[in-house]
């Protein structure tokens, strides 16, 4: 036997075993026992949030298998190189600048420039891009050197099919949607990811799941992953759970986590906010021992009406005092005024609200952010939802 298959029999002896150990340690109705599939169960999200946010995250993380575009079985949890969620497909390769279809999802990871990955200045916006080198202005030959941190958001194949058999990757596919009778409603399976990654030194790589960027230069620079919101259509209005490292509070210059974590499935019968990692899921000695659960979401309000509040200390920097993931998503509309397409607005800038505050909409949807007045006799809807998914409002028109 040479030792590559020596190897992955022993990672495919080693993933069992981890299954096995993963079964035993399973409470209620959360299935672990093939950690590496990503699992679908509403009634698992709905009983038990916090434990199925954690098998939600082993599943997504855990090493891609390189020559198909899912998890490996054959190698354990925390193994080095890209995990199963940074194969799926990014925002830039589905909202193409010219609004045409992406084509059909390709069993292989398409290759692509870092700037293509990642959530920067827009295409039309780099020619004007400046930074200072030496005391001067000059030209931004690298949109990527221009951000601290780097944030992309993904989607897996059941997200992306939908969005090409709807054609919501143009305007023109969405306004159908806005003139129409079928509203826009992912299927069961469908799971979005945005994740937010910023420099780390050579010293903290192991406490960190990292990507290697290389500039234009050659020179290769080191991030790690601090962020990781994941939406899942396991239930109508989605689940909701965010993750973050340990380490972020701790950051100079980053803000404070202004709310508690709540995990019940990591503390146990300690305080929901204990801020620890689950014990017996895989998680030891890997750097995903380095990041905790902050909440999850299935409700807009609590039993006695109050708003649920979500937040994390990167990802909701400046709004986590008001932050709601599910309150959020819902604006995620389109609209027509005008003869122009319009949004809702993320922050809440209603009159009273204090400018020098950004809040965000919490609570239940009201019916007057959708059913404005256009000023036309048939009376639709002025926005039509778009079921939570906010990276839609990256769709461009296709060029007349």
């Amino acid at each position: 036997m040479s030792a590559r298959h020596d190897r992955r029999g022993r990672s495919l002896l080693a993933a069992v075993a981890l299954a096995a150990t993963f079964g035993a340690a399973a409470a209620g109705a959360v299935d672990w026992r093939e950690p590496w599939r990503e699992p679908a169960d509403s009634a698992a999200a709905r009983a038990a949030s916090d434990e199925y946010a954690w098998r939600v995250f082993v599943a997504i993380n855990w090493p891609s298998d390189p020559s198909r575009r899912r998890a490996d079985p054959r190698v354990q949890l925390g193994a080095d190189g890209p995990v199963a969620w940074e194969t799926w497909s990014t925002a830039n390769d589905v909202f193409r600048d010219d609004a045409q279809d992406p084509g059909p999802w390709p069993a292989r990871r398409p290759g692509g420039t870092p700037a293509g990955r990642f959530e920067t200045v827009s295409s039309k916006d780099r020619p004007n891009l400046r930074h200072v080198a030496g005391g001067v202005m000059v030209p931004g030959a690298d949109p990527l050197a221009a951000v601290l941190r780097l944030t992309e958001i993904r989607m897996n194949e059941d997200a992306y099919e939908y969005v090409r058999a709807r054609r919501l990757y143009a305007l023109e596919g969405q306004l159908a949607a806005y003139g129409g009778a079928a509203p826009v409603e992912f299927p069961p399976g469908a799971k979005t990811v945005k994740a937010r990654w910023r420099p780390i030194t050579e010293a903290e790589r192991s406490r960190y799941h990292t990507l290697e960027v290389r500039d234009p230069d050659g020179t290769a620079r080191l991030y790690g992953l601090v962020a990781l919101h994941i939406a899942t259509k396991d239930l109508p209005t989605w689940f909701w759970a965010t993750f973050e490292h340990e380490d972020n509070a701790a950051r100079p210059g980053a803000e404070r986590r202004l709310r508690p974590s709540r995990d019940t499935f990591a503390c146990g019968a300690r305080a929901p906010d204990c801020d620890a990692a689950p014990a017996g899921i895989g998680l030891e000695a890997t750097a995903w021992s380095h990041y905790r659960l902050r909440g999850t979401m299935t409700r807009f309000v609590d039993d006695a009406g109050a708003p649920q509040l979500l937040a994390n200390s990167d990802l909701e920097a400046g709004l986590q005092a008001s932050a709601s993931c599910m309150t959020c998503h819902a604006r995620a509309a389109i609209g027509v005024a005008g003869g122009a397409v319009i949004r809702l607005p993320i922050i809440d800038a209603r009159a009273g609200a204090d400018p020098d505050e950004r809040r965000g909409f919490v609570g239940l949807p009201r019916a007057e952010w959708f059913a404005g007045d256009t000023g036309e006799a048939s009376g639709r809807a002025r926005f039509q939802r778009l079921d939570f998914v906010w990276s839609l409002a990256r769709a461009h028109a296709a060029a007349p």
